[in-house]
């Protein structure tokens, strides 16, 4: 039998059946709390810019990104910000839409599920994070 240790567990139960945490971005000293979906099958950390235009940095002062989805694209700025669920914070280039009209935060593979350890057992609406290394 293989066991996992995590610090934190969070029960993500309600009407909407996606899995949602709590998240806090910082750049220098400004931050921004929100709720994002994990998304893993989301190669990289994407969010709304829509209210943090006069939160952060130029947003347009990132890194340009093209997105291919199976339809359509979309563009989208990365920052290095520091990306915090229930205190396990990690450092991490994460980008935001270039559209404000794109209502959309997301937990993915690069930049947050790549530098966490992270178990689901949805059945029971619960979510376990502990940092990678710890334990």
């Amino acid at each position: 039998m293989h066991q996992l240790e995590f610090t934190h567990l969070y029960d993500y139960s309600g009407e909407d059946e996606s899995v949602i945490l709590p998240v806090v971005l910082r750049s220098g000293p400004k931050q921004v709390r929100l709720a994002a979906n994990v998304d893993t099958g989301a190669s990289f950390c994407l969010f709304w810019s829509g209210d943090r235009r006069s939160t952060w940095p130029r947003l347009e002062g990132g890194i340009r990104k093209r997105f291919r989805t199976a339809n359509s694209g979309f563009d989208a700025f990365g920052h290095e910000v520091e990306l915090s669920v229930f205190g396990v914070a990690t450092t991490s280039i994460v980008c935001f839409f270039a559209d404000p009209m794109i209502e959309k935060n997301v937990l993915g593979r690069i930049g947050w599920l790549d530098r966490v350890r992270f178990g689901l057992v949805h059945h029971d609406s619960k979510a376990y994070l502990a940092q990678y290394d710890q334990g």
